[in-house]
């Protein structure tokens, strides 16, 4: 019975360092399954599993943290009647910097709205003008992909 925690950590350390790392092509197939399951459930205005797609690690170059962005999604959750929004021009790629360290971002153009009381109001972009992004996301050890930071690039 001791050797039962010594051996899982043995086994997930012989996974992490074993198991192939994601081709890009995958990452982009699976970030896109993260934005529209984001999207759908923004459109129902479910936090919990909006918020499950972000890094408790989220940091973007505001200060704004996971709580923070928790926050906001939230107040917007509680101000609209009803959220839409949508995302086009996907581009992901990975990189890989000096120490082997790799950062995978998704460039993507957004638009938000929220509806109250049968009026619309745009949030992030237009339908018809979206914002461009950079979305940085961390590639978890057992599978999928969490938000790590979202940056407009104006």
């Amino acid at each position: 019975m001791k050797y039962i925690i010594p051996i899982i950590l043995i086994c997930v350390i012989v996974l992490y360092f074993f198991l192939p790392a994601q081709k890009e092509k995958d990452a982009s197939a699976e970030i896109e399954t993260v934005l529209n399951n984001l999207v759908s459930s923004g459109q129902r205005k479910d936090i919990n599993v909006v918020m499950e797609y972000f890094s408790p690690d989220y940091k973007d170059s505001s200060g704004r943290n996971y709580s923070d962005v928790r926050t906001m999604i939230q107040n917007a959750f509680n101000r609209f009647d009803t959220i839409e929004g949508g995302y086009s021009n996907l581009i992901v790629s990975t990189t890989e910097d000096h120490n082997g360290d790799t950062r995978t971002l998704a460039d993507m153009d957004i638009w938000i709205s929220g509806t109250r009381n049968e009026e619309v109001y745009k949030l992030l972009g237009a339908r018809n003008k979206p914002e461009n992004f950079n979305i940085g996301f961390e590639s978890l050890m057992l599978g999928g992909w969490k938000i790590l930071s979202i940056e407009e690039t104006n």
